[in-house]
């Protein structure tokens, strides 16, 4: 089976939200409260906060597992660009992380394929995805999510 075929499998299951809010419920009233205290978030200081901290929930998950990172870039007035990052490099891990948290533009999807998982960073949300957690990736998770500040809490596909 290829990456790509492995991934669309995965993202088919439900997942777990690695998120800056502590319930999806704090979503449910579209143009309610919690919708002025995301956009709140989503601005400059408060989006970089999240921004270091996923980099660094990110980079410290990295050093745990082999990867591969699926790359979608979305920039203005130029052609769409993604495919398979080759040059995975911490510092172009973290220039990619930074353009789409902080652009609020494209999404970084990282394989963990020993796992069978992935992890999956949209831009323009508070959020990060994880899709089929094994045993040990959940262990990991659920340590470095609390360490770095953030909750979680299951989607339902």
């Amino acid at each position: 089976m290829t990456r790509t075929e492995r991934m669309n499998m995965l993202f088919a299951e439900d997942y777990r939200v690695i998120d800056f809010f502590p319930e999806m419920a704090s979503y449910a009233e579209a143009g309610g409260f919690s919708d002025e205290v995301e956009q709140y978030y989503l601005q400059d200081r408060q989006l970089q906060q999240f921004c270091n901290q996923a980099i660094s929930l990110v980079l410290k998950l990295l050093c745990c597992f082999p990867f591969e990172i699926y790359v979608k870039e979305i920039t203005p007035l130029r052609m769409q660009r993604e495919g398979w990052l080759k040059d995975k490099r911490c510092e172009t891990i973290v220039r990619l992380l930074r353009k789409v948290i902080l652009k609020q533009k494209g999404q970084l999807d990282i394989l963990l394929p020993k796992e069978n998982a992935i992890i999956s960073i949209p831009g323009g949300t508070l959020s990060i995805a994880v899709y089929h957690e094994s045993s040990s990736l959940k262990r990991l998770l659920d340590e470095m999510v609390s360490a770095e500040g953030f909750y979680t809490w299951r989607f339902r596909v």
